[in-house]
């Protein structure tokens, strides 16, 4: 093990949480700078959702929240140590044992070696998909976003005329047991019946997660993968991607006011975006 440069200014650190507050989006969740200990590099930050617009459901969640903002602050402080997390969703341990409903934890991030830097993963961004004629396009929507939905009726539209056969699929995020484990294996037959995936929508913090996960699904398959992001949400989208060890996913950007406009803009938007999705992924109309 490397030696420890122990130590971290707090002019440094907060500019690096205002930089991963404004990434995560103030509708997902609200994170906070507190105590910082200059000489020993360690720092105190707290997540709530008292000013979520749509709750836990908006959110990355706890164990995400804390890879990325670790990975953030390893890379920006490299005299960071310790990081605490207080995440209002953490239950707190019951003294019998149990687990109580209701509360804040301290979660802890012990870095052992902030000079050893972030591992740049595989910035490859796959493959191209060619021609368009005969291809299975697979698009994955979601349960949040109606403009999304509507988006996807007009890329469906041009890609069906260019000769494409598309399928979409439905994912509600954030199931846990076997019903999580069903949709999961709902989702992997699905990637494994196309030829492409366009995943989306990545329009706030849990979503992006849920979207660049499913995208890196079928990246990692070796398929042509491109994940739809509104612009607020480009830079999580990148870093968790990154996370994953695949910085190089396809992006195509979407406005932050999509689910705001009228159903007629959203449409003609859609259209005039299609040349961007087309790019992406590496298709032509031929």
């Amino acid at each position: 093990m490397t030696g420890l440069v122990q130590g971290v200014r707090r002019a440094s650190v907060a500019r690096t949480v205002a930089e991963l507050a404004a990434m995560l989006g103030s509708e997902g969740g609200t994170l906070t700078l507190g105590a910082v200990d200059e000489r020993t590099g360690t720092v105190d930050l707290s997540f709530n959702l008292d000013d979520a617009d749509c709750g836990d459901n908006c959110a990355l969640p706890p164990d995400q929240l804390r890879q990325v903002v670790e990975a953030r602050l390893r890379s920006a402080l490299p005299g960071l140590t310790v990081v605490r997390i207080d995440d209002s969703r953490q239950p707190v341990p019951a003294g019998d044992g149990g687990v109580a409903p209701a509360g804040p934890a301290l979660s802890s991030i012990t870095v052992l070696d902030p000079t050893g830097g972030v591992v740049p993963g595989d910035a490859d961004p796959g493959p191209d998909l060619g021609s368009l004629r005969g291809r299975r396009i697979g698009v994955r929507v979601d349960v949040l976003w109606q403009a999304w939905d509507q988006t996807v009726d007009e890329w469906i539209a041009e890609l069906e005329r260019a000769g494409a056969v598309v399928t979409t699929w439905r994912r509600a995020q954030g199931l846990k047991g076997a019903e999580g484990e069903r949709k999961q294996a709902e989702y992997d037959a699905f990637v494994g019946g196309v030829d492409a995936v366009v995943s989306g929508l990545a329009n706030c913090g849990s979503c992006t997660s849920w979207s660049v996960r499913d995208g890196l699904n079928a990246l990692n398959r070796g398929l042509p993968t491109v994940v739809a992001v509104t612009e607020h949400f480009v830079g999580l989208a990148r870093t968790l991607a990154a996370d994953n060890g695949r910085p190089g996913l396809r992006l195509v950007e979407l406005p932050s006011s999509l689910n705001t406009l009228p159903e007629e803009q959203v449409r003609a938007h859609a259209r005039s975006s299609f040349p961007a999705l087309l790019d992406a992924i590496g298709a032509v109309v031929r």
